[in-house]
């Protein structure tokens, strides 16, 4: 990796002192005693996110939150499936209303939220996801239930949840201090993890004890918990100034050009459009090739997503450290450089030998990647933001990255039907490693500490 000026002078200051084994020893005991104080330094910004009880809510409140969640991602579907008898075409719906929110108010999402006090937003996200998802329960114990009613809260919940997630990464700077970001990010990534291995094991057990609508319930209850907890949250935050509000389209572009004028924002907005669309290939026709050309069944898939979730947690563990000891920007990459390796894996399964354990070992590898490269890039995309602006960058490139993946999902069933499911999966890698090229070939690769990028061009 190319030394910056910085290291090149130190490299210089150590040759200049070998001549003089005094003046060396000195040089190492400073080195080792600076060392030190970062080391400790680090250990008490990670002890003291535990004593920011504002933290602490915020983290027990997205816990309870995305764990209610763990259940409805199994148990809406469900409910569609088994009380309403769904057809293809009607899951297919179902799918498309939880979808378009992401794609129709992604950017005025952020305006709005960058308008106001993000906790309000919070609070309100999730008392009206209880509410909407408390009708489902409600309508099946009446015998009233249709899939206009599914449809309706899909969609209207899925968008209650933009705001949520929007909100939830503005907010994060408020609640600590700019050196936490990273130890922040890591346990909130961690947590997801966990509940990402053990979720959807425990949806599957509470829907067959209580039914699919009952089991929503549960969900519905978890956002209100999340939302009394949220409600102890103490945010430093600025009041919105109503008079210097102009119009949406303003306002939006001001996020937009934030995102595109930046060089580290741009680079890894760049990167990871141009990743989730070979993933979105990918995934397409990944459980086609499964079982239809691996013969791998059900179960087996179940306990191979599983270890992904292990992986996942390991990396979010370890993420915080790789940035210490690599830095912010190469662990980004690396991060990334795992996501590439993992889809490059895939397509070569079942060429020679066990097709099993390629697909094991891709599913670590992405695990592990994942929350190296999520924790360290929204650290990093949360450090060079504006508090200000934060919302409206944030769906900015939510609405790039979410508008990628329909279009890569369109291509992969394209060319599944024309060139195959594993020449297809092919496909998805290349565009999955194009995306680490192009990022390492980014002024990310040389941002040791979030403080020494560049803001703006």
């Amino acid at each position: 990796m190319r030394c910056s000026a910085g290291e090149n002078s130190s490299l210089r200051h150590v040759k200049s002192l070998s001549l003089n084994r005094r003046h060396v020893m000195v040089w190492h005991q400073t080195g080792e005693k600076r060392a030190m104080d970062e080391s400790a330094s680090v250990d008490r910004a990670t002890a003291s996110l535990w004593r920011n009880g504002s933290f602490v809510r915020l983290w027990f409140a997205q816990v309870i939150s995305n764990a209610g969640s763990q259940i409805t991602n199994l148990a809406l579907p469900l409910t569609a499936v088994l009380t309403l008898s769904a057809t293809p075409a009607q899951m297919g719906l179902l799918g498309v209303a939880g979808s378009l929110p992401n794609l129709f108010f992604g950017l005025l999402a952020g305006v709005w939220v960058d308008r106001m006090r993000r906790r309000p937003i919070l609070i309100g996200a999730d008392f009206g996801r209880a509410l909407l998802l408390g009708t489902i329960p409600l309508a099946a114990l009446l015998g009233s239930l249709t899939f206009a009613h599914l449809y309706v809260v899909a969609f209207a919940s899925a968008s209650l949840g933009l705001f949520f997630t929007i909100a939830s990464v503005a907010v994060l700077p408020s609640v600590v201090r700019k050196d936490q970001l990273v130890e922040a990010n890591s346990r909130l990534a961690a947590s997801d993890s966990v509940l990402a291995i053990a979720g959807p094991s425990a949806a599957g057990a509470l829907v067959q004890v209580l039914s699919a609508p009952k089991a929503i319930f549960v969900d519905a209850v978890s956002y209100v918990l999340s939302a009394l907890s949220l409600r102890g949250v103490g945010v430093n935050e600025e009041s919105p100034n109503r008079e210097q509000r102009r119009s949406l389209r303003i306002e939006i572009g001001e996020g937009v050009r934030e995102l595109v004028r930046t060089p580290v924002l741009r680079a890894l907005t760049v990167a990871a459009t141009v990743g989730v669309f070979g993933a979105a290939v990918q995934t397409t026709v990944l459980l086609l090739f499964f079982t239809r050309e691996l013969d791998i069944p059900p179960t087996t898939i179940g306990l191979v997503y599983a270890v992904a979730g292990v992986g996942g947690l390991l990396g979010a563990i370890v993420a915080g450290r790789v940035a210490r000891r690599i830095g912010t920007g190469p662990s980004v990459i690396l991060g990334q450089a795992l996501w590439a390796i993992s889809a490059l894996v895939v397509p070569l399964a079942g060429i020679v030998g066990p097709a099993l354990a390629p697909i094991i070992a891709a599913q670590v590898i992405t695990g592990v990647g994942g929350p190296i490269w999520s924790v360290n890039q929204m650290s990093l995309r949360q450090h060079l933001t504006p508090t200000r602006l934060l919302g409206r960058v944030t769906a900015a490139r939510r609405f790039l990255l979410f508008g990628a993946a329909p279009l890569g999902s369109v291509l992969g069933g394209f060319l599944g039907s024309t060139i195959g499911l594993r020449a297809t999966l092919l496909v998805g890698a290349i565009g999955v490693a194009a995306g680490f090229v192009l990022l390492f070939f980014s002024p990310v690769r040389s941002v040791r500490n979030p403080s020494e990028a560049a803001p703006s061009a």
